[in-house]
């Protein structure tokens, strides 16, 4: 069994992190979601070029996140696997809640300056 010292499995983590960091491969991913897709199915769902679907795609496969397979001159994409979907929901909750508490700060404030000019007039 492969054992990773915890150098080398930050260093992977951190690989696998920079691979999804980065807004066209998460839509090419979402696009993914349901399943199998040939190049251009993802251009035409992510609308961007085609190089760079292929460019970014390399990436993932790279990371271990996709994989392909060849139907005559076309390729299909698909998830390899689906956790990484729960990786990215516990994200998009932390990004939900960071702009909430940031909303209420914004809040927070906005009735602290109103309060001020209140007792000033």
């Amino acid at each position: 069994m492969l054992r990773l010292d915890q150098t080398d499995m930050i260093a992977a983590v951190a690989d696998r992190l920079r691979a999804i960091a980065d807004e066209n491969r998460i839509r090419l991913m979402l696009a993914l979601k349901d399943g199998e897709q040939s190049v251009n199915g993802l251009v035409a769902a992510v609308g961007i070029a085609q190089a760079s679907v292929s460019k970014h795609l390399a990436v993932l496969k790279g990371a271990g996140l996709v994989e392909c397979r060849r139907e005559g001159t076309q390729m299909f994409y698909s998830i390899v696997d689906d956790r990484v979907f729960d990786m990215c929901a516990i994200v998009c909750d932390g990004v939900i809640r960071h702009i909430k508490s940031q909303q209420q700060i914004i809040n927070d404030l906005t009735a602290g300056v109103k309060a001020r000019k209140g007792r000033a007039a």
